[in-house]
C-alpha cells in the first residue's frame, strides 16, 4: 500500500504498463484450503470471492454466486485475507458442507487488498472467472451474460465489466435519479452489445471494473495488480490490460454493490484516488507522445472526474489535493467542476455509438 507521497511521484507511474511479476511479492505466504474439495474435472468457469472480516456481506455474496442461472458446472472459491475469524469460519464450514462446488482458502498472513486480487487469480482453476467482493452481489444472469459476451470477442479480451447498481447507502445514491434514468436509457438503446474501451477512454477516467470478469491467463501474463498504486491499482491494471489486450464494457446491470463500510469512504483514500487519477492519466498521455500542456490538461480533467466520484462519499474541499498536483486553480471553480461532470457524462454517452472489439493492443 502506497502513501500519498509515493503516489505524487509521477516517475513511479512510469511502470503502469510493466509486466513485472506482482504475484511474486507474496509468494512466501501460503493460502491453505480449509474447507471444500476441488472436483477432478475442471469446471467451466469460476466465481472468486475476496473477503476480509465481513461475514454478513460474504453470505449475501455467496448466495448470489450460488443462485446463478447457468447450466454448466462452475466453481465458487472464497479467498480470505482475514486470518482466523470465527464468524467467517463457521459460515464457510456450513456452505462448503452444503455446496460441493465451494472452496474456502485462508492466507497464513494478511497480504492486503490487491495482493488478494492476485492470489484469487493464482488459485482460480478456470480460464475465466468473475471477481466478486464480499460487499457485492451478482445478479442471477451474471455468468450467462459474461460468457456469452466473451464468446463474441474472438479471444482478444482480457477484462470485461458491466454496470453495477448501488444499493444500501443513501448518501452515495443521493441526487442520482437523473443519472439512473440516463443509464437505463443507454442500456435500452445499446441492447447489450459489448463496447470496446480504449486507452483514450482511460485517460478520461472511464473505466469498467464493476463485476470484473477476467481472463486468468492474460492477467498472469501482464503481471497482475501492483499494490504500489493503491487505492487505484485496479485502474492501473485495467489500463495495462487495455494496452496489451482489450477491455470490454457490457452495458447491462449484472451486479449490486452495498457500499456501507467500504474502505473507499476513508478521507485519505479519497485524496489518494484523485492523485492516482491525475498521475495515471498523465503517464498514459505521456506514453502517447502528447505535448506536456495536453498531458496536464487531460490529467487535471481526470483528477476532477475522480473528485466528483469521491464527493459522493466525502463531500469536502479537495483544493489542497489539487494544488499539491500543480493543477491550475481554475479546476477549483464550481462552474468548471460542473462542466467537467457534464463532459464526463457526454464521453460516456458517446460510447453508445462505438463498435465492437476491433483492436486488442496499444493506444488505438
Amino acid at each position: 500500500m502506497s502513501s500519498t507521497g509515493e503516489l505524487h511521484n509521477k516517475s513511479g507511474w512510469a511502470k503502469w504498463k510493466s509486466k513485472d511479476d506482482n504475484f511474486a511479492k507474496c509468494k512466501s505466504i501460503k493460502s491453505n484450503l480449509i474447507y471444500g474439495a476441488p472436483t477432478e474435472e475442471i469446471p467451466d468457469v469460476s466465481v472468486m470471492i475476496i473477503t476480509y472480516k465481513r461475514a454478513a456481506g460474504l453470505k449475501a455474496a455467496l448466495d448470489s454466486a450460488i443462485n446463478q442461472d447457468y447450466a454448466q458446472p462452475y466453481e465458487i472459491a472464497v479467498v480470505d485475507d482475514s486470518g482466523f475469524d470465527q464468524e467467517t469460519d463457521a459460515l464457510m464450514k456450513e456452505y462448503c458442507e452444503t455446496h460441493k462446488n465451494i472452496l474456502y482458502y485462508r492466507h497464513e498472513e494478511n497480504i492486503g487488498q490487491y495482493a488478494n486480487w492476485n492470489r484469487a487469480c493464482e488459485l482460480c482453476r478456470t480460464d475465466w472467472y468473475g471477481l466478486l467482493h464480499d460487499d457485492d452481489k451478482l445478479r442471477p444472469e451474471y455468468l450467462q451474460k459474461c460468457i456469452a459476451a466473451v464468446k463474441k470477442t474472438s479471444g482478444k479480451v482480457g477484462l470485461l465489466g458491466s454496470y453495477m447498481k448501488m444499493v444500501g447507502d443513501a448518501k452515495a445514491s443521493e441526487g442520482k435519479p437523473l443519472l439512473d434514468s440516463l443509464v437505463n436509457l443507454f442500456i435500452r438503446l445499446r441492447a447489450a452489445k459489448p463496447i470496446h474501451l480504449r486507452l483514450k477512454d482511460n485517460i478520461k477516467y472511464i473505466y469498467i471494473l464493476n463485476s470484473s470478469f477476467i481472463d486468468r491467463r492474460k492477467l498472469l501474463e501482464i503481471g497482475g495488480l501492483n499494490d504500489e498504486y493503491f487505492p487505484s491499482s485496479d485502474f492501473a491494471m485495467a489500463a495495462k490490460m487495455n494496452y496489451y489486450y482489450a477491455t470490454v464494457f457490457l452495458p447491462v446491470i449484472l451486479t449490486e454493490k452495498g457500499v456501507g463500510g467500504n474502505e473507499s469512504l476513508k478521507q485519505s483514500v479519497c485524496d489518494d484516488s484523485i492523485v492516482a487519477a491525475y498521475n495515471l492519466s498523465y503517464k498514459i498521455a505521456e506514453d502517447m507522445k502528447l505535448s506536456p500542456k495536453v498531458r496536464k490538461r487531460k490529467a487535471s480533467i481526470a483528477a476532477v472526474a475522480a473528485e466528483i466520484g469521491v464527493r459522493g462519499y466525502n463531500n469536502v474541499d479537495y483544493s489542497n489535493v489539487k494544488a499539491s498536483l500543480g493543477m491550475n486553480t481554475i479546476y477549483n471553480k464550481k462552474f468548471i467542476i460542473e462542466l467537467i461532470n457534464l463532459y464526463s457524462k457526454i464521453s460516456w454517452g458517446m460510447l453508445l455509438f462505438r463498435g465492437g472489439v476491433k483492436s486488442g493492443r496499444g493506444y488505438a
